[in-house]
């Protein structure tokens, strides 16, 4: 059977805009905490999506049941995976930050066989240890030490949960609003208010007043992450998950490249067999 290439296009434009807004968020750092980073891009996401509205949306989508799951998609994405992203990126690297947070589809894998039955054959385990022989690999240092501790893995691994459970909760949305932009419209709204909230909570304020070079980094990283969101589900409705997961997956590839050309990583060979790792691991799990 031809696979069209549609949503192969959308899934790699998506990779593309994921992997080089994790080089950008990195750079923001150096002005803004990950959280603040987070909740500016959310709303450059947000505020992106609103000013297309006048073109793009239908009144007929609100009363939809399908709002609901994209609603409850919003709670946990961006809202979560994005600054636990942005942690781990912050405090392991880009292109390692990135690479784990891409195991989102072995999750979204997980989830179809614990909740759906499928069954777990020996080709499914084989890609399963080639992704955790690369994450191994990518958390192993020969001096015995590294720049950041092993509980750090909890951020990229929590966004790569909630990555996988948002394939899964986008696809079944987009089943009742056949709208990329409609999902992605009520997905960050709704996480936009929610980080906004946490913000308040546990800042005791809001951050009215934004350092102008953390705004230079958060806002294009936000804009990238709207064209990738929008080419996430643009790939999902009308593409299956286990071909279009598997590419936007491929994300950290960009990011390695990226960060190589701008001199943010140094090349080494440990990095690279821990990418291929994890990305063909990825791959091979999702093409069963």
């Amino acid at each position: 059977m031809d696979v069209s290439t549609t949503p192969i296009l959308y899934a790699t434009l998506a990779a593309a805009c994921f992997g080089g807004q994790v080089v950008v968020t990195m750079r923001s750092f150096a002005h803004v905490d990950p959280q603040t980073s987070s909740m500016i891009s959310i709303g450059t996401c947000v505020a992106v999506y609103w000013l297309l509205s006048p073109f793009l949306l239908k009144t007929a989508y609100l009363t939809n049941p399908g709002t609901w799951i994209f609603f409850m998609n919003g709670l946990i994405h961006p809202l979560f995976s994005i600054y636990l992203a942005f942690e781990a990126t912050k405090r392991m690297g880009p292109t390692v930050a990135a690479t784990i947070s891409a195991t989102a589809p072995l999750f979204a894998t997980a989830g179809a066989v614990l909740a759906l039955g499928e069954q777990v054959t020996l080709m499914l385990l084989l890609g399963t240890v080639g992704t955790v022989a690369g994450v191994m690999i990518l958390s192993w240092n020969r001096q015995g030490h590294r720049h950041w501790a092993l509980w750090m893995l909890i951020f990229p691994m929590g966004a790569a949960v909630i990555r996988g459970a948002n394939h899964i909760l986008g696809k079944v949305g987009l089943e009742m609003v056949p709208s990329p932009y409609y999902a992605g419209l009520v997905s960050f709204t709704v996480s936009f208010f929610g980080a906004v909230l946490i913000y308040y909570l546990r800042m005791g304020r809001l951050p009215l007043v934004l350092p102008l070079k953390g705004l230079l980094w958060s806002t294009p990283a936000g804009v990238l992450i709207a064209i990738g969101i929008l080419s996430m589900y643009s790939a999902l409705n009308c593409g299956r998950v286990v071909v279009v997961s598997p590419i936007i997956a491929a994300f950290p590839l960009f990011t390695l490249g990226i960060s190589l050309l701008f001199r943010q990583e140094r090349f080494r060979l440990r990095i690279l067999l821990g990418v291929v790792l994890v990305i063909g691991g990825i791959v091979w799990i999702s093409v069963q």
